[in-house]
């Protein structure tokens, strides 16, 4: 037997009440012969939600092991930063208007102390954060 579905392809209210991330909704198509195509959004299932709670605790993750490395020495501040805003070596080096081999110089500690402030400025810039708050490790999320 199949279960009840609503209009738009999810389970009743009572599956809506569990949501993780009540802000990811989706946009569906359905179609009826007698009125054609329509459109309606709502929230994932339940396994889609179940995926992005995953990918959401294995970031956390990798930040946490990045935040860990930058604490003993053998990443810059900017690692933590580039990885708390889900960036790459690429697309900080296109944002920054610098090779990619000066961004993965700058990861270096003692490369990066040696950096100017405005320099600095501008990777703070970038992550969105104040120019004093390069250094901090404890933001949690992208401003």
């Amino acid at each position: 037997m199949r279960e009840e579905k609503n209009e738009t392809g999810f389970q009743p209210d009572a599956e809506q009440e569990n949501l993780i991330y009540r802000n990811n909704r989706e946009l569906f198509y359905s179609f009826d012969p007698e009125k054609g195509y329509s459109r309606s959004v709502g929230y994932q299932y339940s396994a889609n939600q179940e995926i992005i709670r995953q990918s959401w605790d294995a970031a956390e993750e990798r930040l946490e092991e990045v935040r860990r490395k930058v604490m003993s020495g053998e990443l810059s501040p900017i690692a933590f930063h580039m990885e708390r805003c889900l960036m790459e070596i690429p697309m900080l080096a296109a944002y920054m208007q610098i090779a990619k081999w000066r961004v993965r110089r700058h990861l270096k500690p003692t490369v990066y102390n040696r950096l100017s402030e405005k320099t600095k400025n501008r990777y703070a810039s970038v992550f969105g954060i104040g120019s004093g708050e390069l250094e901090k490790l404890d933001i949690t999320k992208p401003s």
